[in-house]
Parts: structure tokens; sequence; C-alpha cells
């Protein structure tokens, strides 16, 4: 659905260059909810700007369903553009409009039929639950209402890409629930692929399937969100994980350890249908191994559950290596921790 090959983007400005992208490539398919995350000025919002060719790269090439951007002439690249939605963080809702219009005015700009607006309008409000809301103004909405209308709005013309900016960086935690609650529906009722910006690793957590991480107009990690989630290898992606993820040790179990170095600690991650007791079961039967759990924890991503286990292990040393041996084979990781 979207392509970049070997994309940058550098500014000048004032005899000084910036490059906002190095050779970024990425594949987002047809149905992903694909989050790009990253701190400010690690390009993420460039990066938007050139999916929708809002701004063109200094190099490299852009490819939306199928379509190579450079290639286009301005009346098809119009056209594509078309099938492109945009939801921004400050909304961009027209102040003199009533919410039908704002909601219409892609429909209006594009000289659609007066009885395709008032239909397509009408089914987008009730579709983000602002029905009764139609002849208000956004100064009578809430932050969560406006995004809503912006959302309908970039529905509008029947999109296949939604772009979202940073769409709930300006609101509340409950009303970004809400939001994301919306996006997950749209994209699963109008099949609507969507590429998310956010610089808030929960975002990511609730609602894409995959993930990029960005840092200094590079990608630094991607895969699938719940592989980015329970194997971080880069420090920027383990930091962002670490605000959703709480996988450290607390401190007073650290200080309690720290009083009893007698005994290794080991660290088992994994993701998804394993269970402990089968875990021990074979410790315990196969590999004669005493178990002591000193902590652990859950954390649900989507369809999925990350779990870590800290532990103390009574046995021969022989027999604990062939325990992480088979640990790893079954996709545990296994590391050894030093308070």
């Amino acid at each position: 659905m979207i392509t970049l090959r070997d994309v940058s983007k550098t500014y000048h400005r004032k005899k000084i260059s910036t490059e906002a992208l190095k050779k970024i490539n990425l594949q987002i398919e047809k149905g992903d909810i694909f989050g790009v995350i990253g701190y400010s000025g690690a390009g993420k919002s460039t990066l938007v700007r050139l999916v929708n060719y809002l701004e063109r790269p200094t190099s490299g090439e852009i490819t939306v369903d199928g379509k190579h951007l450079a290639e286009l002439n301005p009346h098809n690249l119009r056209e594509i553009k078309k099938e492109i939605g945009m939801i921004f963080q400050q909304f961009n809702l027209l102040e003199s409009k009533t919410i039908f219009q704002n909601v219409a005015m892609p429909l209006i700009l594009a000289k659609t039929n007066k009885q395709v607006i008032q239909e397509r309008v009408t089914e987008l409000l009730a579709f983000v639950g602002l029905a009764d809301k139609a002849a208000s103004y956004p100064s009578e909405l809430s932050g969560g209402q406006k995004q809503r209308v912006g959302i309908a709005r970039a529905l509008a013309s029947k999109p296949k890409i939604l772009l979202c900016d940073e769409a709930t960086s300006a609101l509340d935690p409950q009303t970004t629930q809400s939001i994301l609650d919306l996006l997950k529906k749209v994209n699963e009722e109008y099949g609507i692929t969507i590429l998310l910006i956010t610089h808030e690793m929960a975002v990511i957590q609730q609602i894409c399937n995959k993930v990029a991480v960005m840092e200094e107009g590079n990608i630094i990690e991607k895969g699938s969100v719940v592989s980015v989630f329970g194997k971080p290898k880069h420090p920027t992606t383990k930091g962002f994980v670490q605000t959703v993820v709480k996988n450290e040790l607390p401190f007073s179990i650290k200080t309690k350890l720290k009083k009893n170095q007698q005994q290794k600690l080991y660290r088992l991650d994994m993701i998804g249908d394993h269970t402990m007791e089968s875990i021990f079961y074979y410790l315990f039967h196969t590999f004669q191994l005493q178990v002591t759990v000193v902590f652990t924890n859950m954390t649900e991503i989507q369809d999925s559950v990350l779990a870590v286990w800290y532990i103390q292990v009574e046995g021969e040393e022989r027999n604990k290596q062939q325990a992480w041996s088979f640990l790893v084979e079954n996709q545990v990781n296994v590391e050894e921790i030093t308070i």
C-alpha cells in the first residue's frame, strides 16, 4: 500500500543543510495500523508530509497504492491525494462553519452532488457518534468531539489511507482511548490503512499491529508491535517500551537481593502462550532444578501477553545450561541479571 525506498529529505535554509530523513526504507501493507514513534525532531512529521506529497523527497522513491508519486502528472497526483485522508493534532476545523459543513468541505470542494453530500455526511456523523451535533459549531465541542469531526472529515472522500499526525497528543487519557477505539473501528469496518505518528508508546501498544522507531532521521528498529515490545534492541526503543511495560525489578526487591548475593538471578522473557506451570515442570522434572520466583509482571499487547519472570535457581550448573538452551529453543529469552 505504501512503500518508501531509500527516501531522504534535506532542508536548505540560510546556507545550512539539515537532514530530516536519511535513506528511509518502509513497507506498510494494506489494512495495517502502522505506528511511527520517536522523540521531537526524529523526522516523523516529515515522513508523513512526504507520503501525501505535501513535500517531495530529496532522493528516493515513494509508492502509494502501486503508483510512483514522482512519476505522476499534477492531475493524477491530485487524484491519488483524494485517496489519502489526514487527521491533525490541533483538529484544523473551520470555526465559522457548522460541524456538518466542516465534514462536508472535501465533498463541496470536489463539487459533489448535494444529495450525495447530505447522505455521506449524515452517515459519517453517525459513525463517529456526533449525529446530534450537525448544526453545532466547533467552539461548542470538546477536544475529543472536535477530533471526531476531524476523523469524519478525513473519511468524507472515502480514502484508502488515513494519516494521523499526533492525533491524540492534545487529548486527556480517557478521550485518547475513545479516539483510538474509533480509529480501530475505521480500520476494521472501512478497511482503511492507517499510518499513525506519535511519541507515546501507549498509543502504539493499544492500536498498532506494526511499528517503526525513529531517531535523528533514521529508522532504528521496526517490526510487529509484539516482537518490538517483547525484544527491543535499540536503547531508544527500550526507553519507549519501559514507559508502558514495567518489567524492571522494584527497588525494594533489589535492596533485599543485594544483601544475599549467593544465588544468581535470572530473567525470563516470553511472548504469547507460554505458561509458567509447564516451564517450571520442565525445569524441575527434566533438569532437576529448584526455582524460586522473585518477581513477575505481565503486559497485554492487543491479543498477546508479554511476561517477565525474575527467578533464582538451585541445581547443577550443567543442568542450568541445558535448561536455558531448551527455553531459548522454545522462544523464551533467558538472561543472567546483575543487581
